[in-house]
C-alpha cells in the first residue's frame, strides 16, 4: 500500500516529528510505502534522503489565520491571508501530480492545521486522514475560514481523523466512525527501566513559545528556590525559542530575578534521554498539551513527573492511575501548588519516589510502545482500504 504523509515541519526535535519519524520506521517493515511530503529542504528531509526514502519539498503554509502580535501584524493581516491561499494553492496543485504519479492509495496528513493534503485528496477521490495532535485553537492556530467549516470536512465521504487522546477527540466531536483514538508510539517496549544516579536539577524539554508555559514554571520556579538558595536544585531548558518576542521576556525575567546561576537555557539537544535519566523531575507546565510526548518520553526514562493537570497530561496521569491503581507522577493545578511540589520534590530520598517511576515506566511501556501504535494504524489503514475499494 503506497501512502503518503503530509508533515508540517522539519524539525526533528518536536514532538509530531518524533511520533512520525518512530512510526515510519514501523510502517516500512509491513507493506507500507512512504511518499513523504515536507514545506521544505532542512533537517529529516535530508534524513529521509539519505535514506532513500521517496521525498518532495513542497512551499506551503498552515490552513490557518496568521497570528496578530504587533501593530505591523494587523496591517499584514490581510496581504498574509492571501499569500497563504495562493502559496497553498500552488502546493495543492503539486501535490496532486505527486500523488497521481507515485499512485498513492491513501493520503495521511501528520497534523490538523495543514490543509493541502485534505484538499487533492479530494480531488482524486482518495481516503484522506488527519491526524489530531494539537488544541489547535485554543494555542493561536484558527482554522481557515472558520473551525466549523473544518469540522464539517471531517465528517465528509473518505475523510478521517486520528486522535492521540481521548481528550482530543472529545474536544473536537469526533467520537464516531470516522475517528479512532491511538496514542503515539514514544519507545520500544523494554523489559527494563533505565537506572541512573538523580543530579541536583529539575528539567523543561520542548518548544519555548506562550502556550508551553515556561514563563510560569519560571515564577514558580524563581518563588520555591529563594529561600532555599543556593542548595535548591537547578532548572535546565532544553529547546528552541520559536518567537523572539517570548525568547526576550524569557531572558528579561531570568535577567531581573538573577537567575542566571540557576537557569540553564540549553537550547535544542540531542541527549534528552540522558539530561531525563539524571533529572530530579521534568516539569510540563503547558496548559493545553495535545499528548505529552515529552512526559511520556520522561517515564520511559525513568524520571518523575511534574505536569499541569490538564488535557493531554491529565490524560496520561488518569491512564496511569486506571493502569496500575496508583499515582505515576505529581499533578498540579495552580502556580502554589507548583511551587509546594518543586519544593518538596528538591528534598525528597529517592528511594520513596522509585515506585512511582516504576508505575509510571509500566504503565508508558503498556500504553505508548511504538509497537502498539504502529500495528493499531495499520489496522486503521487496512480497514480504510477496504472501504475505499
Amino acid at each position: 500500500m503506497k501512502i503518503a504523509y503530509i508533515l508540517n515541519t522539519t524539525t526533528s526535535y518536536s514532538g509530531d516529528s518524533k511520533a512520525f519519524l518512530s512510526l515510519l520506521k514501523g510502517l516500512v517493515l509491513k507493506d507500507i510505502q512512504p511518499v513523504i511530503i515536507v514545506p521544505n529542504s532542512d533537517d529529516i528531509y535530508q534524513t529521509f534522503r539519505s535514506q532513500g526514502d521517496k521525498v518532495y519539498a513542497l512551499k506551503y503554509k498552515h490552513s490557518t489565520y496568521p497570528n496578530i502580535n504587533d501593530i505591523k501584524d494587523v496591517f499584514l493581516f490581510v496581504p498574509r491571508i492571501l499569500g497563504r491561499l495562493l502559496l497553498n494553492y500552488i502546493a495543492t496543485r503539486k501535490l496532486i501530480s505527486i500523488l497521481k504519479k507515485e499512485n498513492v492509495q491513501l493520503v495521511h496528513t501528520n497534523v490538523s492545521v495543514i490543509n493541502i493534503g485534505q484538499r487533492a485528496a479530494k480531488e482524486l477521490s482518495l481516503p484522506h486522514i488527519y491526524h489530531f495532535r494539537e488544541y489547535a485553537d485554543l494555542v493561536g492556530f484558527r482554522h481557515f475560514p472558520s473551525k466549523a467549516s473544518f469540522l464539517s470536512s471531517i465528517c465528509e465521504k473518505n475523510n478521517y481523523a486520528i486522535c492521540i487522546t481521548r481528550g482530543v477527540q472529545q474536544y473536537y466531536h469526533l467520537n464516531n466512525s470516522h475517528s479512532m483514538v491511538i496514542y503515539d508510539g514514544v519507545r520500544r517496549k523494554s523489559e527494563n527501566m533505565p537506572i541512573s544516579t538523580k543530579e541536583n536539577y529539575f528539567l523543561y524539554v520542548g518548544r519555548i513559545e506562550p502556550n508551553k508555559g515556561l514563563l510560569d514554571l519560571l515564577k514558580a520556579y524563581n518563588n520555591a528556590q529563594t529561600p532555599n538558595y543556593p542548595s535548591f536544585p537547578k532548572m535546565k531548558v532544553a529547546g528552541a525559542f520559536s518567537d523572539v518576542s517570548y525568547s526576550q521576556i524569557i531572558n528579561r525575567y531570568i535577567e531581573e530575578n538573577h537567575l542566571e546561576n540557576n537557569v540553564d537555557l540549553l537550547g535544542e539537544r540531542k541527549d534528552i534521554d540522558q539530561l531525563m535519566q539524571h533529572a530530579l523531575a521534568l516539569i510540563v507546565p503547558s496548559k493545553f498539551e495535545g499528548f505529552g510526548f515529552c512526559m511520556a518520553e520522561a517515564m520511559f526514562n525513568g524520571c518523575i513527573v511534574v505536569g499541569y493537570n490538564d488535557t493531554g497530561t491529565k490524560e496520561q496521569f488518569e491512564n496511569g492511575l486506571q493502569q496500575t491503581g496508583e499515582s505515576i507522577g505529581f499533578p498540579y493545578n495552580n502556580n502554589e501548588e507548583l511551587i509546594d511540589l518543586l519544593t518538596r520534590l528538591s528534598s525528597t530520598p529517592d528511594i520513596e519516589l522509585a515506585p512511582i517511576r516504576e508505575r509510571a515506566f509500566h504503565t508508558v511501556n503498556e500504553l505508548y510502545s511504538i509497537e502498539n501504535n504502529v500495528q493499531k494504524i495499520h489496522n486503521f489503514y487496512k480497514q480504510l482500504n477496504l472501504l475505499a475499494s
